[in-house]
């Protein structure tokens, strides 16, 4: 999609390597199946590194910029239906979210038991069901939502804040 706010652009960008992520343990839970993957194996190693490391401190870095920079001004705007059902989308994605962080952290370390990988695989497939389904009403609403709503400069500040937080 081609937005013209910076900030939409920005969030667009953040949610490309989401879906990157969340489709690399998509694979990683299909191509395993029942039996817990070697944890020795490159790819393997690459996609829980890249889950411990960046689901719960992207999860959380973008879901509070949401919060408390847009979520806020789309209510002021009278957006309120919006604002409300995305944040309690959140408050249902951070939690399995921060779970496959802490089971990829204990993966790493210690390989997946068989118990250890039927949490990871429920716990994955519901985090990648919600997360795409978060992310495409976030693509369809919210990011054309702020194309409208925001002005140039309320646009750069939102930018920079998010580039920097």
């Amino acid at each position: 999609m081609d937005f013209s706010r910076r900030t939409a652009r920005l969030l667009h960008d953040d949610h490309r390597e989401t879906i990157a992520l969340v489709e690399s343990l998509e694979d990683l839970i299909a191509n395993a199946r029942r039996t817990p993957p070697d944890v020795g194996d490159a790819r393997t190693r690459k996609t829980l590194k890249a889950a411990s490391e960046m689901i719960g401190h992207e999860i959380r870095r973008h879901f509070a910029f949401e919060e408390n920079e847009l979520f806020t001004r789309l209510e002021t705007a009278g957006d309120i239906g919006i604002a409300t059902h995305l944040r309690e989308e959140h408050q249902a994605i951070l939690p399995l979210g921060e779970q496959i962080e802490r089971l990829s952290g204990r993966a790493l370390s210690d390989g997946f038991s068989a118990e250890g990988w039927r949490e990871f695989r429920q716990l994955g497939g519901e985090l990648i069901e919600r997360m795409l389904a978060h992310i495409q009403k976030e693509e369809m609403a919210l990011l054309p939502m702020l194309d409208e709503l925001l002005d140039p400069e309320t646009d750069m500040e939102l930018s920079e804040t998010f580039a920097s937080v």
